[in-house]
């Protein structure tokens, strides 16, 4: 960029050795030489800065002719009365005398980079408007009520030339906009900006130049500098459309056109329904209609039979018909008495029992029968199937749930996991996984935890769903006894510490110690491994637990205690026991950065541990916040997924 430069001043002028430094200092900068006031205000047009002797006649009128013109002034002074005149116009710089060569470099570059700068923020607001007014999203700026700008495409939509037309059109920028329930217009929003600068997931609705409704999201940017907000509109009207009709896909019967599972089951998620009785129903021998009918005509009994429901309750404004999958319908109600939503059940299995359904030359008879749940829990569903399961095997009408019915699920559920078990203990598909401890201080793995696994069809299962059936088939025992043999032949030669879990119901089984005894004589490990005891409700005699405990410190090994600061923890046991470590409870843990109660405990166990000389382990550390908590503490160790999952082979080492 050239920037000119005309100085007015006899003295200057005349400083030929000054004038020539000068245009040798500075780069890009033309210098013009003149004091006639014709030869200055020709020249007006073409220079960016003038320097002027206040004394020059008429210097006043000349300067402001060129600050008309975009032109800037600096007034050169020698005598300090000049002040009074030059003062009375405060947009005007000065500079005085005697003038060296530096104040008037010096001033000369700051008007430069003064216009380098504002030439630089012309280009960006050009570049900014270039873009602005050829995105796709419509744009648009106000002050809260009026608009400043708008984009190509915001006219476009509004079928407007400019922002005066707009302003015209629209004496507020709210007017533009349709007031609609759900939308951000659906009543006057005096205070619309700050909706929309604190919530950027706002829908509008704009009528368009063809009278169309079109929804968009809205969002907001402050602009400190002019303290203006610039206005995003997303054009969503497709999207939502789109989603309404996937939503309908995914949410709606395709044959009866009655909302389906999926749409109750979403609504209970949402709280959307607050449902307090649930009837399940289902065709008695609907196969057989098929089969003998044809698919077509099945379809059409099931089209029926929904008219039929339909028809039975649409006199009850609180209950909902849902058409699920094959040949099942279910029936919800709110704030409904038990006796009176009985009664409609009733009602609805008597007129499909007494509607023949015909077609063509078919007559065709129907039955239901019906599941009922008033279950307080949030398993009416599941507890409405239960009942319509047991009112097929007792062939009855309806049945409503009753504990007994649950109980059936839940020995079903024993037995299947019992048998998994058994096979489990036979194809020697008990495994282990490890997870690493990390040393807080030096971030090294110093041990692992061995945690069991079965595999069941080339799927790891956890241990939450056969271990406690394990202790009620008498094979819980048998689980630990593979996991310590596997632990120790795995550790046998690795350099870590390892730890094993056990119960108290281990302890007591007869010939238990003398098994890891024997195994501490066959691997060398007795110095590795950790024995980690749960301090829980089944500890029945708590003299049995510390002699099991003295006992495995005079073989060399450690002893951890599981869960500390759980309901069943006792600092007085602690105190008669000859253990190592102390791990903290995950259910603490895990809340220790959100709970002050989690963070008060976890301290107080910790330092009581250090007063004991135990070793502490932070269970659940699952990020870094926590880690850093748990650390910060004085806890000596810390796992959780943060460093790593339980994995198939101890081959972590360090944590960076």
């Amino acid at each position: 960029m050239h920037f000119d430069v005309l100085i007015a001043d006899k003295e200057l002028i005349n400083n030929e050795k000054l004038i020539t430094k000068t245009k040798n200092e500075l780069v890009n900068v033309n210098l013009h030489l003149s004091t006639s006031k014709e030869e200055i205000l020709k020249k007006a047009f073409s220079i960016n800065l003038l320097i002027i002797d206040i004394n020059i006649k008429d210097s006043l009128e000349i300067a402001k002719k060129c600050l008309d013109a975009d032109i800037d002034v600096i007034f050169i002074i020698d005598d300090t009365n000049n002040l009074d005149v030059a003062y009375n116009i405060e947009v005007f710089d000065f500079i005085y005398k005697p003038i060296y060569l530096n104040k008037l470099i010096f001033k000369i570059n700051h008007y430069v980079k003064i216009r380098e700068r504002e030439k630089e923020i012309l280009k960006q607001k050009e570049f900014s408007s270039i873009i602005l007014n050829n995105i796709a999203t419509l744009i648009f700026l106000t002050d809260g009520e009026n608009f400043l700008f708008a984009n190509k495409n915001f006219l476009k939509t509004l079928d407007l030339q400019d922002v005066e037309e707009l302003n015209n059109k629209y004496n507020n920028v709210v007017n533009i906009f349709e007031k609609r329930q759900g939308f951000l217009f659906e009543d006057k929003n005096e205070d619309w900006i700050n909706q929309v600068i604190s919530d950027d997931e706002l829908k509008v609705i704009i009528k368009t130049s063809q009278d169309e409704e079109r929804i968009y999201k809205i969002q907001c940017n402050y602009l400190k500098e002019n303290k203006n907000y610039l206005i995003f509109l997303e054009d969503i009207t497709l999207e939502l459309e789109y989603k309404n009709k996937l939503m309908n896909l995914l949410y709606t019967d395709n044959l009866t056109k009655k909302p389906n599972r999926a749409k109750l089951i979403d609504e209970l998620q949402h709280n959307e329904i607050n449902i307090n009785s649930l009837a399940i129903l289902d065709i008695t021998s609907f196969k057989e209609i098929n089969d003998f009918f044809g698919n077509r005509v099945g379809d059409i009994v099931l089209i029926e039979l929904a008219g039929i429901i339909e028809n039975c309750i649409e006199k009850y404004e609180n209950i909902s018909l849902y058409k699920f999958h094959s040949d099942t319908y279910c029936i919800t109600g709110e704030n409904i008495g038990k006796n009176d939503f009985l009664t409609i059940i009733k009602e609805i299995i008597a007129s499909v029992y007494t509607t023949v359904i015909s077609h063509d030359k078919y007559e065709i008879d129907t039955r239901v029968r019906a599941g009922i749940s008033f279950s307080i829990k949030n398993n009416k569903l599941i507890t409405a199937d239960l009942a319509l399961q047991a009112a097929k095997k007792d062939n009855k009408e309806y049945l409503v749930f009753y504990e007994k019915l649950d109980n059936l699920k839940e020995y079903e559920n024993n037995m299947k996991w019992t048998k998994k078990l058994k096979n489990a203990l036979g194809n020697d598909d008990i495994i282990l996984y490890y997870q690493p401890l990390i040393n807080n201080k030096t971030m090294q793995v110093d041990k692992y935890e061995c945690l069991v696994r079965m595999i069941d069809e080339d799927r790891i299962i956890s241990p939450f769903f056969f271990l406690d059936i394990s202790k009620k088939s008498n094979q819980y025992t048998k689980i630990t006894k593979i996991v310590i043999d596997k632990a120790f032949q795995k550790f046998s030669d690795l350099d870590y510490e390892f730890s094993v879990n056990i119960s108290y119901e281990d302890i007591e089984t007869p010939n238990f110690l003398e098994y890891i005894k024997s195994k501490l004589l066959q691997y060398n490990v007795k110095n590795k491994v950790v024995f980690e005891i749960l301090e829980d409700e089944s500890i029945k005699n708590y003299d049995i637990l510390i002699k099991f405990i003295e006992d495995l410190k005079s073989l060399g090994c450690k002893v951890a205690i599981d869960d500390f600061g759980s309901g069943y923890s006792n600092f007085e046991h602690i105190l008669k026991m000859n253990i190592d470590y102390l791990k903290i409870d995950a259910s603490i843990i895990k809340n220790i950065v959100k709970d002050k109660n989690s963070y008060k405990i976890t301290k107080t166990i910790i330092e009581f541990a250090k007063n004991l000389g135990l070793k502490t382990i932070a269970e659940y550390v699952e990020n870094e916040e926590i880690f850093k908590t748990v650390k910060n503490l004085g806890a000596d160790y810390s796992q959780g997924y943060y460093f790593s999952e339980p994995k198939e082979a101890p081959e972590l080492n360090k944590f960076n």
